[in-house]
């Protein structure tokens, strides 16, 4: 799986002179953890770029479950699809803990976009790797097994965001069973049951709030897999996708 570092952030690679302009109009802001950042069906006014803590980024049926898309962490960008297309949010955001946001108002963003081509041009690689991903999520719910997915899912987080163990391990912190479930858009339960083949298959290991796994390419080697499947995935080590 190919990292990339400024997988959810279109400010990194523009030029300074673009980077100082957009960050002279952006203006701190802080929520509490849980705090709403916008709504699903909310009018977009500004974007936001993540200065410390982490977003929850979801949606909701309606009965009231819960549909993780992403947690983005320190440097990912979010909030600009409604600038751009001017429709209504498309999901909604919470902060996780204590969260540090960079905000760009909607009349300062199109100002820059306008004066600075290098804006267009990054916002639209960012969204062609959000479509990319989208697409092939979107290609495994149709195709793989629950276990396959889920396998998939453990093995993008590892190579984003795991630590190197012992004995070639990778570690998965902060990881919950529920978590999971959400992501994949299924129970608990079986996200749990799931989990438990794959320990029994010696392939990772489970304790509260992480996820063990032997060997990373061992463990993907055990899914079915989409021919030419060879995901990105935002490179979270270190968190160092911010800029000065």
């Amino acid at each position: 799986m190919q990292r990339l570092s400024d997988f959810h952030n279109w400010t990194k690679q523009v030029d300074e002179e673009v980077w100082l302009a957009l960050r002279q109009t952006m203006r701190p802001r802080q929520y509490q953890d849980g705090e709403k950042i916008y709504e699903l069906g909310g009018i977009g006014k500004e974007l936001y770029l993540i200065e410390s803590g982490s977003v929850n980024v979801c949606n909701y049926s309606e009965s009231g479950r819960e549909l993780k898309i992403a947690e983005l962490q320190v440097g990912d960008c979010f909030g600009e699809m409604s600038l751009l297309d001017g429709l209504p949010r498309a999901n909604s955001a919470y902060s996780t803990g204590v969260t540090g946001l960079l905000v760009l108002k909607s009349d300062d963003f199109w100002v820059a976009y306008q004066r600075f081509p290098q804006i267009g041009l990054e916002i639209n690689r960012l969204l062609c790797r959000r479509l990319r991903m989208t697409y092939l999520l979107a290609q495994e719910a149709s195709v793989l097994t629950l276990r396959d997915r889920l396998v998939r899912l453990v093995c993008r987080l590892g190579f984003s965001a795991g630590v190197n163990g012992t004995g070639g391990n990778t570690v998965l912190k902060g990881v919950s069973h529920d978590q999971l479930a959400r992501l994949l858009g299924t129970s608990r339960q079986s996200v749990s049951r799931e989990l438990k083949i794959l320990e029994n298959m010696a392939l990772l290991e489970c304790s509260y709030g992480r996820i063990i796994i032997r060997d990373i390419d061992a463990l993907a080697a055990a899914s079915d897999t989409l021919i030419g499947d060879e995901p990105m995935v935002p490179d979270y080590h270190g968190l160092l996708n911010t800029r000065d």
